[in-house]
């Protein structure tokens, strides 16, 4: 299966008389929304898989713009997230909206709902969440031989405290930092060891090491579904397919997992990289 984009604009429904660019510019506003709030929608499915509640599918977020300070006196946009079928009664009055969350979302992906005052919006999410490693997992990682030696610091980063939304807050954070920071030197190490292996067939690999750095390396899907055992929704994420487009030359745009294990949590994030490039 190819990969899809991030974000997916489901249904969008607004006022009546808006012109096209008006709504086109509240829909560019709802994507703005979804990545604002990126981290907070992302902790909260970090948590309902934690917890093992019901699967990603069955749940809907909102983010919900506010204009000032709401009765209590607090100010800031509502983030939060909600069974599927309380979604499905609150948005009665939407037709289109309320149509739309009847029908499931697309395996391992978040619907959300937008409100931007004069458009409301369902957006099809690709979260990217942490999750805490167990010690199990840790002693069965397969590390290829030269990143053997950061095993102490990777056990070093797990803890006996419970996954709370602070913790997959802060992990979230810090995992797309690793990635940020490290993305050229992981792309380089996948397409060194393409000589030897397809990079359809790689995945790449970031380790925190604390003060002393970061370890960097380029494994095959195989080795890199030992550090996610246990996780699914994780594993998923390594056996999607790899091209995720193509550019105006006719080079194929390939999606690459990155594992990356920081915090005392494990999360699969994507990076693109242009075939030849």
């Amino acid at each position: 299966m190819n990969t899809r984009p991030r974000l997916l604009p489901r249904v969008v429904s607004h006022a009546p008389g808006m012109s096209r660019e008006a709504v086109h510019a509240g829909c560019a506003e709802q994507e703005r929304l979804v990545l604002k709030y990126e981290a907070r929608l992302t902790s909260a499915v970090a948590q309902i898989l934690v917890d093992g509640l019901p699967p990603l599918e069955d749940w809907v977020a909102a983010v919900l713009t506010t204009p000032g300070p709401d009765a209590d006196g607090n100010e800031g946009d509502l983030v939060e997230i909600t069974p599927r079928q309380h979604a499905i009664e609150i948005m009665e009055p939407w037709a289109a909206v309320c149509a739309a969350l009847k029908e499931p979302s697309a395996p391992d992906r978040l619907d959300v709902i937008v409100e931007t005052g004069q458009t409301i919006g369902l957006i099809s999410f690709d979260p990217e969440p942490a999750l805490p490693v167990t010690r199990r997992q840790a002693e069965a990682a397969n590390l290829p031989g030269h990143l053997l030696f950061a095993r102490g610091e990777a056990f070093a980063s797990l803890t006996p405290e419970p996954a709370d939304e602070r913790s997959l807050l802060e992990a979230f954070v810090l995992h797309r930092r690793l990635v940020d920071e490290q993305a050229d030197e992981v792309l380089d190490a996948l397409v060194r060891k393409t000589a030897r292996s397809q990079l359809e067939e790689l995945a790449g690999v970031v380790l925190a090491l604390g003060p002393e750095g970061d370890a960097v390396s380029a494994v095959t899907r195989e080795q890199s579904r030992r550090l996610v055992e246990g996780k699914p929704m994780l594993a998923r994420k390594l056996d999607r397919g790899a091209i995720a487009g193509a550019t105006d030359d006719g080079r194929d745009i390939l999606s690459v997992p990155v594992v990356v294990w920081a915090k005392g949590h494990v999360s699969v994030q994507t990076r693109e990289l242009v075939e030849g490039k």
